[in-house]
């Protein structure tokens, strides 16, 4: 690698032989010479140099190598700077030092070849010197430009691991809170206790702060706000209605920009910053509307999008087992109605032959209400040899075969009433019952 010096000297034949002896010394030097102070300063001022070399005195009306060593340093420049001195001049030499030259040669010797051998040295120390510290310089800068840039990865790393902890415990929850809602949904008291327990549970999700179930009526069509969590009331059914006037049938979500058609809707909620609107779709057709809103989130976040549409699915299930149930109900009530129409008297057991229930003709036969006949043991009532028609009757009713006897009923006062008496197996109210049928001969 060439070493570029800078010469400055006001002696032009010491020059000629700096040039001569100094190539021959080292064939890397690349040599500029400088007869007055300022080329010299023009020179530097334009160019970078890998070592300067400088006579101290450089003429009557010139700097001195001083002058010029103390410009150099105070350019923050940490080039090598060689100075010659004369043979008494070690005052000079001293304050060279101290002023941070790196070298002083005595110029006036004989040997010249000598001088430069020296001078060479000096140079290409100088030069290794300034070198390896460069290159330590920038290694340890590269070193630490690597450890930063690790580092920096490694914070990313780390917190783009506490933002996926995080999603995941929010993942974690939500999926908690569906299965919560779907035990209560069990054990909720009607349809009004399952929407309050829908709405309490999805404003539990972080991006949601108000909601709301919208009551569809399958018959009129009209929209009964239910279960309302911070939200106005007078204002929901406005929300439902499309930009082109039509009903939401589809997941809306929207933030607080787009709420409303309407300025005095987007009035009315200028608070809100995210909106969700979920369909909870029967036969095809919406039977309840979920709305939901939001003053802190600037949108309701894909995770939580899925937990509410989860939730109008589960909302959805409970209401065809309610329809489902109210259907069996019915049928129920027209079964007792058809038995309460009949001469036979039924009684409805359970497995342990307890009275759950008895229509209108066994009351009249046994002189009993229904009240006071339930929870009484059916075989109370017949005059029969109990362990074996518990045995028998039990084990026909489980092969769904109908077990037919003729027992005598007891009636008020101790009376009998001989009676022809089948038992079957069946289901009342969603358990498992024996239908036990009287009629009198």
């Amino acid at each position: 690698m060439s070493i570029k010096v800078l010469v400055i000297d006001d002696d032009e034949d010491l020059l000629f032989l700096a040039e001569k002896f100094l190539s021959k010394e080292n064939k890397n030097f690349e040599l500029v010479s400088a007869r007055t102070d300022q080329e010299a300063l023009q020179l530097l001022e334009e160019n970078r140099y890998d070592a300067i070399v400088c006579d101290h005195y450089l003429g009557p009306e010139s700097m001195t190598g001083l002058d010029l060593l103390e410009w150099v340093r105070n350019a923050n420049r940490t080039v090598p700077f060689i100075i010659f001195t004369g043979r008494s001049q070690e005052s000079v030499a001293i304050r060279a030092l101290n002023m941070g030259a790196d070298y002083y040669l005595k110029k006036e010797t004989d040997e010249f070849r000598e001088l430069f051998h020296q001078l060479s040295d000096k140079i290409q120390s100088a030069v290794e010197a300034i070198r390896a510290e460069e290159r330590a310089e920038a290694a340890h800068l590269e070193l630490e430009r690597r450890v930063e840039e690790r580092t920096k990865e490694i914070r990313e790393s780390h917190q783009q691991l506490e933002v996926e902890i995080e999603e995941r415990k929010r993942m974690e929850n939500a999926l908690l809170l569906q299965r919560d809602l779907g035990n209560n949904l069990c054990k909720s008291k009607g349809l009004e206790d399952a929407l309050e327990q829908t709405v309490t549970t999805a404003i539990q999700l972080d991006s949601l702060d108000a909601g709301a179930v919208l009551l569809v009526n399958r018959e009129t069509g009209e929209i009964e706000p239910k279960a309302v969590r911070g939200m106005s009331t007078e204002m929901l059914a406005d929300i439902l209605k499309g930009r082109d006037g039509n009903p939401i049938k589809s997941e809306f979500y929207t933030d607080g920009r787009n709420i409303g058609k309407s300025e005095s809707l987007d009035k009315r909620h200028g608070e809100w910053t995210a909106l969700a609107i979920i369909p909870v779709i029967l036969d095809d057709e919406p039977a309840a509307f979920l709305v939901f809103s939001s003053q802190t989130s600037s949108e309701i976040p894909m995770r939580d999008r899925h937990t509410l549409e989860a939730i109008s699915v589960q909302l959805a299930a409970y209401m065809v087992r309610e329809v489902a149930t109210d259907a069996i109900v019915e049928s129920q009530h027209e079964l007792m109605s058809v038995f309460d129409s009949l001469e036979d008297a039924l009684f409805i057991v359970d497995r342990e032959w307890t009275i759950l229930g008895a229509n209108t003709a066994a009351e009249r036969l046994v002189g009993k209400a229904e009240k006071d006949l339930s929870g009484l043991h059916v075989l109370t009532l017949y005059n029969l040899d109990t362990d074996t028609f518990e045995e028998q009757a039990t084990q026909r009713a489980e092969m769904g075969i109908v077990f037919e006897l003729d027992a005598p009923l007891m009636s008020a006062g101790g009376k009998t009433t001989q009676t022809r008496t089948r038992i079957v197996r069946g289901r009342h109210k969603g358990r498992n019952v024996m239908f036990v049928i009287s009629r009198p001969e």
